[in-house]
């Protein structure tokens, strides 16, 4: 088995995303879920694990923030001790991690450097069994937020996308119940919320079961359409894919959204949306980033921030220059500010208008 190196690694899609700086602890991911998109990218990298290196990620870890003229928006954000989110493309609790501990032993570096990080899975259950004790001193040291998913299907998605191959959803329940009286700061990863299968009454249902818990923050953003998810969905029995694609789309989107928004409210749980066009001009983030969770460190060169600011007044010139952190390139991101960007939303996009700076 070979492995990789350090695994930190940085989101190509930054601009959108105040959580951008990633750890992989591993590149194949076990439960291989059908709804996700990510495992289209093994289509390049193949099925080994790769698990990382800890001595590497030592290292890198040691040297980031000693870095005084970091060049890339990886460096920058090390240089800057952005917090990092532990999981994004493949779960780093999957079941070989009680075999390897990679992301076991990834979780005591970040806490021997003082590093803030949030750990996404769907294995709290392992979460919980392998790292008990580091949670509790990652905690006591405020370096650690909690990330389980859920999404809204509950039980329907557990077995029909995630085929039954991670923690049973009563399992997860039971681990977050145990999290929230330890006082972790916790929220609950609702992606993806499926347009054309799941309903507005099953996102009802999972944010009534959050509120039990006393969970009061949770994601929600729509199905990443691509053709690899395409293809792999279609072939699922009950899942009606023309179905998916005509209610994934924007103009129906944009319908079903503000529903979702609406119940955020009324049940008292801070919604993260990351669609900031299809949410509309007025709705405010109350969170620090889009995944509906306050972080120490979250990178601000982003739409998130954008949104944020241009509701305030401020004009593209002070957005830039309030914002501006190095976790994305500053062209590309004036781009995406002032609406030239075609390819990509902008605020335009979302029905925002900028004000003008001063000449």
């Amino acid at each position: 088995m070979s492995n990789k190196k350090h695994g930190l690694t940085i989101r190509g899609d930054s601009l959108y995303c105040p959580l951008p700086l990633a750890l992989e602890s591993y590149w194949w991911c076990e439960p291989d879920c059908l709804h996700c998109y990510f495992r289209g990218l093994n289509r390049v990298w193949g099925k080994d694990l790769r698990p990382i290196s800890l001595e590497a990620l030592d290292r890198k870890l040691a040297a980031g923030p000693k870095n005084k003229n970091p060049k890339t928006p990886l460096a920058h954000c090390l240089a800057r001790k952005k917090t990092i989110r532990a999981g994004n493309k493949s779960d780093g609790f999957q079941p070989i991690e009680r075999k390897l501990k990679r992301t076991t032993g990834a979780i005591k570096l970040l806490i021997k450097h003082n590093w803030t990080f949030v750990i996404q899975s769907r294995f709290p259950s392992i979460v919980d069994e392998m790292c008990e004790d580091s949670l509790h001193e990652a905690h006591e040291k405020g370096l650690v937020t909690l990330l389980p998913i859920i999404s809204p299907g509950l039980e329907m998605d557990w077995e029909i996308f995630e085929r039954k191959r991670t923690d049973p959803i009563d399992v997860r329940v039971s681990i977050i119940r145990k999290w929230v009286k330890s006082g972790f700061p916790i929220g609950v990863q609702g992606e993806p919320y499926i347009p054309g299968f799941h309903q507005v009454k099953n996102f009802e249902e999972t944010l009534k079961l959050l509120k039990s818990l006393n969970v009061r923050r949770y994601n929600v953003y729509n199905f990443h359409f691509t053709p690899f998810v395409a293809k792999r969905l279609a072939k699922v029995p009950g899942v009606d894919i023309e179905k998916i694609w005509y209610y994934n789309r924007d103009v129906e989107w944009k319908k079903i959204l503000p529903k979702l928004l609406e119940l955020g409210d009324k049940y008292d749980i801070i919604l993260g949306c990351p669609d900031f066009v299809n949410s509309g001009p007025s709705h405010v983030e109350k969170a620090n980033t889009c995944c509906g969770i306050d972080v120490p460190n979250p990178t601000t060169f982003n739409t998130h921030y954008f949104k944020k600011l241009a509701q305030e007044g401020l004009s593209q010139e002070e957005i830039l220059e309030r914002t501006y952190d190095g976790s994305a390139d500053y062209e590309e991101g004036k781009k995406v500010l002032s609406g030239e960007r075609t390819e990509f939303f902008t605020l335009r996009d979302a029905g925002i208008c900028l004000r003008k700076g001063k000449k």
